[in-house]
């Protein structure tokens, strides 16, 4: 199920993180360098697992997990990935902390936990916002499905029409 919010925003539901992946890896083959992604959404939302198929689709083949506690993390396909994770840091730190100050220009750089940045960097390819579409509980438990809404913002028009490929697939699929 897909929904249009605005002109350049898309919200996007996944079934399974696969397709989680899969929405990565799709946003990381039409990835040139120069690109900033922001990712945003509670523990466990798929964070990760989306910066998981980026990589993918930049062709690197290393591993990829969360660099929560050395806050970043560089990876080298058609271009370099620098993976950076605010969850351990306040806005203050992350400001104190200069990781970025000089970035690579011809890298592609994803911040998960980016709603801890305390001001809006220059340039934002993709904002992603990540979050559970249900919970059930019983007998005081939380069961989370594996259902997420994806939603992603873009000022490029380029992008929009990427992200409404992927919608449209989507859609087909789900006939």
């Amino acid at each position: 199920m897909v929904r249009l919010l605005s002109e350049r925003s898309f919200s996007v539901k996944t079934r399974s993180s696969e397709e989680t992946r899969e929405l990565g890896k799709l946003i990381g083959k039409h990835l040139r360098g120069g690109e900033v992604i922001l990712l945003e959404g509670p523990l466990g939302a798929g964070k990760t697992t989306m910066v998981q198929g980026i990589a993918q689709g930049l062709g690197i083949s290393k591993p990829v997990n969360s660099p929560s506690f050395v806050l970043e993390k560089i990876y080298e396909g058609r271009c370099h990935l620098h993976h950076f994770d605010f969850y351990r840091l306040d806005e203050k730190e992350i400001e104190e902390s200069g990781l970025l100050l000089d970035l690579d220009p011809e890298a592609v750089v994803v911040i998960e936990w980016a709603d801890r940045l305390s001001s809006e960097l220059e340039k934002v390819t993709l904002r992603i916002r990540i979050r559970f579409s249900d919970r059930h509980f019983s007998e005081g438990s939380v069961l989370i499905t594996d259902d997420r809404i994806i939603d992603i913002a873009t000022e490029d028009e380029s992008w929009a029409r990427i992200i409404e490929e992927f919608v449209e697939r989507g859609n087909k699929e789900d006939e």
